[in-house]
């Protein structure tokens, strides 16, 4: 095969090697004129080097020597002992050597029956000099399943250049893969078994380097990236055909695992373990802590001289010294250009107490010109004191040199059930005493009517960067007035605390779901806020189309507990709108939606019912179009001939996929005259004189999955 990598020009002896064995195939095909044309361009060309080798010269049939596989089994090599081509007959332009080989072989993925190979594989031979076959699947199948799959190829398929033909034999494709894990009795001694037995395939210059370089390594206590340094004593090796890993402490936790790297191991067969692959969990000793080494805080303190990281344990340095450590620190803030890292400045110092790590600065840090710094430790800079090193990178954002502590973007709730003031760094409540906090009594809130007084079962909670204020009784009011003693809060690292905060905080409506529809009335449905209901002033639309506002009539909507209903004809098919919705005393509520057909929201099949152990009735629903409008009901409804019988409904945001209902009837094999009727309705309130406003055309499961296509939904 001519190469456009690292190539270099056969000389006279490797070029004589080259085409001798070709010489005697080319003359055995009666191709003479064709190989002095071959020679003369070879003459001319450069080779890879591995391709360029001379034919393996052993004597006898062509041998499988084992498979290595890609992407869990979806892409397979095939190795053999020798070059070869494949047999098939070159005078005929209409059978390539891809299509005569794959048509010469069979794959049985259970051991036993053998298939031919799928059309969904493809099969690659060998190039000029190759020695191996590529099997890939396509569309995410696999070549590979189970812990058994056989290949066979038909005698003579293959040939080398001295005539040599391969025998028709099984050929074990499969990888190692992991069977079973046996820890000893004194958890030092792991086993780890394969269906096959497998040889360690790291060895160099006569050794392993399965531990010394970490082709193996060992996952503790549900840590997902924290892997456990090995100690000088600890070993691992293949005996008796299963991988062996010895501790030199006992191993402990219960949620440990072995991750073995790729390449690491083959079977008897020559099949390599191309993937990663790795153990169920291990249980070990219980002894003392076994929690993996995390961060749990981290903040600038101390009137932003120091950064802290707080651990979930007592924390060592990792490095070799306090200097090697520090010198894994990079940041950017300040004068610095952003992106710009540099190392930490002259001075820092380290000190690690503890679960705690602090890097003291010898100046306090200036508020720099972009608003904020970023840190980064070096990975692999802390570990616990069992050894177990912390090997993710730690990360500061976003950290902010504050003068003042303001809330912004105070918010409620659609329901008055709660109220958030959120600020631009996490906070702390200064509070806090023997335990409990006081934040509640700090704060004061009043409505129109005046002060409010605190239920025993309010609460004042602190979220990260909000503040948050949750309320047993909804407020319905249009407006909060909140007010925040001096000196309650603080950021994270105590170094600046609020001044008196007295915030407003509108936006107190109802939230409001539905549909926009052209051929009939239009329903919003909210949680009913009577007090706010009754300061409804008017209703107004913008009709984004012809971009202009109208204020509805009042004969043209009804508002009702609960309930906002728009007459029919307000609303045009395929038209953007926005509604708003004007009360005194309150913020405006606005909403936006797309004018649609009622009918033509979902789709859904007829129902298909069984009548095994009761009744059950199943229909697939699409959900047309890509909006969220609050919530729907299916209803199903069984019915005797013409009597209903019972009715299982549920209020849920509907999407595409398969929905059903169990009928829970004694006579339900024996009675021809039950069936079921299926809706989706805008709501229901278990009046079953009234359903609701259906939402749904029935069709044929043809006219639904073509609708399905065209909105590019697959059912799960």
């Amino acid at each position: 095969m001519i190469s456009k990598g690292t190539t270099r020009s056969m000389n006279k002896v490797e070029g004589a090697g080259f085409l001798s064995g070709f010489t005697k195939m080319l003359l055995k095909r009666g191709s003479i004129s064709l190989f002095l044309v071959f020679t003369i361009v070879m003459s001319s060309f450069t080779f890879n080097s591995s391709a360029s080798a001379a034919p393996d010269a052993t004597p006898g049939p062509i041998n499988y020597v084992g498979s290595s596989s890609n992407n869990n089994g979806s892409e397979v090599f095939l190795n053999f002992n020798k070059q070869f081509t494949i047999n098939n007959n070159s005078t005929d332009p209409t059978v390539t050597a891809s299509t005569y080989l794959k048509s010469h072989m069979s794959i049985a993925t259970d051991g036993v029956n053998y298939l031919p190979i799928s059309n969904q594989i493809d099969v690659y031979p060998p190039g000029l000099g190759g020695s191996q076959i590529r099997l890939q699947a396509n569309n995410s199948m696999k070549v590979i399943l189970g812990t058994n799959t056989l290949i066979k190829i038909a005698k003579g398929t293959l040939t080398d250049a001295d005539g040599n033909i391969n025998e028709e034999v099984p050929l074990h494709i499969t990888p190692p893969v992991i069977q079973r894990v046996a820890i000893s009795d004194d958890y030092k001694k792991v086993t780890i078994s394969f269906q096959e037995n497998v040889v360690d395939n790291t060895y160099v210059n006569g050794s392993s380097t399965l531990i010394s370089d970490n082709k193996i390594y060992l996952l503790q206590n549900g840590s997902n990236a924290n892997q456990t340094s090995w100690t000088s004593k600890d070993e691992a090796f293949v005996e008796s055909g299963k991988l062996v890993i010895k501790f030199d402490t006992p191993l402990s936790g219960a949620k440990n695992q072995i991750v073995i790297k790729g390449g690491a191991l083959k079977d008897s067969y020559g099949n390599i373990l191309s993937d990663n692959t790795i153990t169920p969990l291990i249980q070990g000793a219980v002894i003392g802590d076994t929690s993996p080494l995390e961060v749990v805080n981290r903040y600038l303190t101390n009137s932003y001289q120091d950064i802290k990281l707080v651990f979930n344990k007592d924390v060592l340095n990792a490095k070799s010294d306090s200097a090697s450590l520090l010198a894994g620190i990079k940041y950017y803030g300040g004068n610095l250009t952003q992106g710009d890292w540099k190392n930490l400045p002259p001075g820092t110092n380290l000190e690690i107490s503890g679960n705690t790590v602090t890097i003291h600065f010898a100046a306090k840090l200036a508020r720099p010109n972009i608003g904020y710094y970023y840190f980064e430790f070096a990975s692999n800079s802390f570990k616990d004191t069992r050894g177990n090193i912390y090997s993710d990178y730690i990360y500061l954002y976003n950290y902010y040199i504050n003068s003042s502590l303001n809330p912004e973007n105070p918010n409620f709730s659609n329901d008055g059930r709660w109220l958030r003031l959120g600020f631009n760094v996490n906070i702390a409540d200064l509070t806090v005493v023997n335990g409990v906090s006081h934040l509640k009594d700090q704060i004061t809130i009043s409505t129109d009517n005046g002060p409010l007084t605190w239920d025993a079962q309010d609460n004042v909670v602190i979220q990260e960067n909000n503040l948050v204020i949750f309320f047993h009784n909804a407020i319905k009011s249009g407006s909060v007035k909140v007010e925040i003693a001096a000196n309650a809060i603080s950021d994270v690292g105590n170094n600046v605390q609020n001044q008196q905060i007295d915030r407003v905080i509108a936006y107190n409506y109802p939230n409001m779901t539905g549909f926009f529809l052209s051929d009939t009335a239009s329903q919003f449905v909210f949680e009913d806020n009577a007090e706010w209901r009754s300061k409804v002033r008017d209703i107004t639309i913008i009709d984004t189309r012809k971009n202009a506002v109208r204020q509805l009539n009042p004969s043209e909507y009804t508002l009702s507990a609960g309930m906002l209903t728009i007459n029919n004809g307000v609303f045009q098919q395929g038209v953007n709108y926005y509604i708003l919705v004007n009360a005194e005393g309150y913020s405006s509520k606005e909403f936006y939606g797309t004018t649609y057909v009622s009918t033509e929201l979902f789709y859904m099949t007829a129902p298909v019912v069984t009548k095994d152990n009761g009744i059950t009735a199943k229909v697939n629903i699409l959900k047309r179009y890509n909006t969220s409008n609050g919530t729907q009901a299916i209803v199903f409804k069984l019915m005797n001939g013409k009597t209903p019988v019972s009715i299982v409904a549920s209020n849920l945001s509907i999407g595409t996929g398969a929905y059903s209902a169990n009928f829970n009837v004694a006579d339900a094999a024996t009675n021809p005259n039950y069936t079921v009727e299926v809706f989706v309705v805008n709501q229901f309130n278990n009046d079953p004189t009234n359903l609701g406003l259906n939402l749904a055309s029935t069709k044929s499961q043809l006219e639904f999955d073509q609708a399905a296509s065209i909105n590019g939904d697959d059912e799960e």
